[in-house]
């Protein structure tokens, strides 16, 4: 494996991490503006995971595992956050009619199709960082609109 296919692999499996930690992130926290402390741990725990994972995709293919625990951490809390906002206001929208649980739990299949993905075919790990960076871009863009219209009359 070259190291183009050992990136995209560690990649994938970073993100992997990241969206895990955020969808049990979201699905448990009551608000989206402060970070309680169960997401501070998951955070911490998916950063080091994703870390070390991509940086054992570099190390299986002959090179050096310490630029990848520095990228892999990155792409955990870019992932982590993302899903974290999209699994919190997904919860907060279903109120009543759905539970925070079942959208987690729909959640958590993403990062195994994503870490799958990745371990049988590298490259193919770099449609799920579009993928993410699409979601957060549109979701910052939506949140940007929202008050567009809006004036303050004094």
């Amino acid at each position: 494996m070259g190291l183009f296919e050992a990136t995209c692999q560690g990649i994938g499996l970073a993100l992997a991490a990241g969206v895990l930690g955020g969808a049990i992130a979201g699905a448990t926290d009551g608000t989206r503006n402060r970070m309680p402390p169960l997401s501070g741990l998951l955070l911490t725990v998916a950063g080091l995971g994703g870390a070390y994972a991509f940086g054992v995709s570099l190390d299986d293919a002959d090179h050096p595992a310490w630029p990848g625990w520095f990228v892999g951490a990155a792409l955990v809390v870019a992932a982590f956050w993302i899903t974290r906002d999209l699994i919190s206001g997904a919860a907060t929208r279903a109120g009543e009619g759905g539970s925070a649980g079942a959208i987690a739990g729909m959640a958590a299949v993403a990062p195994v199709v994503i870490a799958g993905i990745s371990l049988l075919w590298g490259p193919l790990a770099l449609l799920a960082l579009v993928g993410i960076a699409y979601l957060g871009l549109g979701r910052r863009r939506r949140a940007a609109q929202k008050h567009e219209g809006l004036r303050s009359l004094r």
